[in-house]
Formats: C-alpha cells, sequence, structure tokens
C-alpha cells in the first residue's frame, strides 16, 4: 500500500519526502478536514446520565463515567469503543472526528481523534457557521 500510495503522489507532482514534523497541528487539521461530517463533542458531565452507574463509595450514589459524546451532524448520543485508544482518557476530549460508527447494545464510534472545535468553523463555514 505505501508504495501505490508513494506511486500515485509522485505521479501528482507530489513530494513524498515532505512531513509535517513538529506542527503535528497541520496533520490534524488535514485529518479534520476529511472527516468533518464525522465530528462528535463531548456532552457536560450533567448530562450523560444514561452513562452513570451505581457504586457504593461514591456520596450521591451516582458517578458519571467519560467518554459520551453527541454527533454534530444527526445529533446521535454515542460512545467511545472500549477498543479505542481514547476510551476512558481523563478528561476526556471536548471535540473528536472518527471513523467508524458502531452499533451493537449502544452506538459507539471507533478510530476516534481528538480536535479542537474552533477548526470547524474555518474547514466547513458552510455547515458550521449556521449552528448555535
Amino acid at each position: 500500500v505505501r508504495s501505490q500510495l508513494s506511486d500515485l503522489c509522485s505521479r501528482l507532482g507530489m513530494d513524498i519526502h515532505s512531513s509535517c514534523g513538529s506542527e503535528m497541528e497541520t496533520f490534524y487539521k488535514c485529518i479534520c478536514a476529511g472527516l468533518f461530517l464525522q465530528v462528535a463533542t463531548r456532552l457536560p458531565i450533567h448530562l450523560e446520565s444514561q452513562g452513570t452507574k451505581k457504586t457504593p463509595s461514591s456520596r450521591s450514589g451516582t458517578i458519571p463515567s467519560r467518554g459520551h459524546y453527541k454527533t454534530k451532524i444527526g445529533g446521535k448520543l454515542v460512545s467511545v469503543h472500549p477498543t479505542s485508544f481514547m476510551f476512558g482518557r481523563n478528561p476526556a476530549p471536548k471535540c473528536v472526528v472518527y471513523t467508524d460508527l458502531l452499533y451493537t447494545t449502544k452506538l459507539y464510534i471507533r478510530q476516534v481523534t481528538q480536535i479542537r472545535e474552533e477548526w470547524l468553523k474555518d474547514i466547513a463555514p458552510h455547515i458550521f457557521d449556521l449552528e448555535k
């Protein structure tokens, strides 16, 4: 696959030896630009009541689970899949892009990458400038 991509990029006149180097933000913005329709934002803890679990050690009897999100397009409630690197991350990223939407007992997102929500207005203003 790597040699195929290398050949394709060479035919298109792209420098196959260029790199983002230490500028990872540029790389993440590219990912965001390619997946801007698959963005989810973290729900505030008080809205995660579906994802709470009982525990004898907590004062109120519940502790919020982490990793609950709402998709920007479609408004679906999703959770980060347990096999994802971002699963259980503390603190959970505020905004992510994902490649897979998986339905088992609930909706999960996989192949998750953290982004900054403010990038969305620059990348896709025709969609995200309309949101309130």
